[in-house]
């Protein structure tokens, strides 16, 4: 019997590490090609924990096939950092420094009723939470309504605001001296770019709000159903599958078309943003080449700052050029929506 389990055992150490290593694969390759790549990417952080559960079990067994999972885990050192912030130690922030945040907010309401009083309650309390978490100098929300952003820009007194009627916004201590758009193609999803002064210093921020799976419900559904194979649910799962393969595709597109509008700014530049894809994508390799990830380069503990159905997704992000510095970086742990907000202390290197 024991032979049995360990056979087993073996058959899913090879698997679990033929998966992880195209895990690591996954941000090399662009899925508009391969497609199917990207889901070993997502999965990083549940292999992850395959191949500590295994380590561990091989390890009380005191078999050398513990030392192979080891080795797996540390060869994926840069995947393991995108997800689980490793930085205790806190550099001091300068005067000129910048509070910014990125913060998801389509689920705002919950259950309520689009109604501008749910709105405008929701914008006081959700103000009311930033004020004891420090109010950012510059705030960048997706999938927001009017109501809600113009109460919150009220109520947290930002007087200059950019948006194009697709839900992102950028709310902003500094005045703006420029905004546009990256053209994305047809769809409901944005990208957003506004020049501010800075006390003298212009710079660039970006809000991104890449490609939607637009499968959280079906997802739910699968999930939450103990006899969803019973029921046929192999075609839900299948059209979940396909939806997000093409999704996939579709930010891998948009990620080349931002990249390329970044390339060609003049000034100091922050991404911020819900990318829809981990740190184990395509779409964030393109997009965070040559940046600072605040999260990676200053973060503590969990990344992950999707609050839907599935765990340990980090898929929002604060990202700054090689001539800003990252200090700080946290994400929010009260949930406001289906995502977590990620607040980011950003400024000029100490000289």
């Amino acid at each position: 019997m024991r032979s049995l389990i360990a056979y087993f055992l073996k058959i899913a150490s090879v698997l679990v590490a033929f998966a992880t290593l195209l895990s690591y694969l996954s941000p090399y390759v662009n899925p508009g090609r391969f497609p199917w790549i990207a889901f070993f990417g997502t999965a990083y952080p549940w292999l992850l924990l395959l191949n500590l559960l295994l380590l561990f079990l091989w390890w009380w067994g005191r078999n050398r096939f513990a030392f192979y999972h080891l080795g797996i885990i540390l060869m994926g050192w840069n995947a393991l950092s995108g997800f689980w912030g490793m930085h205790w130690a806190k550099d001091p922030i300068p005067e000129d420094s910048m509070l910014v945040m990125t913060h998801n907010l389509g689920n705002i309401l919950g259950n309520k009723k689009r109604t501008a009083d749910n709105y405008q309650q929701a914008a006081d309390a959700y103000a009311a939470y930033l004020r004891q978490q420090g109010v950012p100098d510059v705030i960048c929300t997706q999938e927001t309504s009017v109501y809600f952003y113009r109460r919150l820009a009220e109520n947290l007194g930002y007087a200059h605001t950019f948006n194009l009627k697709k839900g992102t916004v950028i709310l902003s201590k500094y005045p703006m001296e420029a905004g546009g758009d990256i053209p994305l193609g047809k769809t409901a999803n944005s990208a957003l770019w506004a020049d501010l002064n800075a006390a003298g210093r212009v710079l660039r921020v970006y809000n991104v709000h890449l490609q939607s799976n637009r499968v959280t419900a079906q997802t739910e559904k699968v999930l939450e159903d103990p006899d969803a194979i019973d029921h046929g649910s192999f075609n839900e799962v299948g059209g979940i599958l396909w939806k997000v393969g093409e999704a996939t595709s579709i930010r891998a597109d948009q990620s080349e078309k931002v990249r390329e509008h970044i390339g060609s700014c003049k000034h100091p530049v922050l991404v911020c943003g819900d990318l829809n894809d981990t740190p184990n994508s395509y779409v964030y390799r393109v997009i965070s080449n040559d940046m600072h990830d605040a999260f990676r380069e200053k973060g503590l503990g969990s990344g992950a700052t999707f609050a839907g159905v599935l765990p340990f997704l980090r898929i929002d992000y604060v990202l700054s050029s090689q001539d800003l510095q990252p200090f700080r970086c946290k994400t929010l742990t009260k949930r406001f929506s289906d995502h977590y907000g990620v607040m980011a202390t950003v400024g000029w290197p100490n000289k």
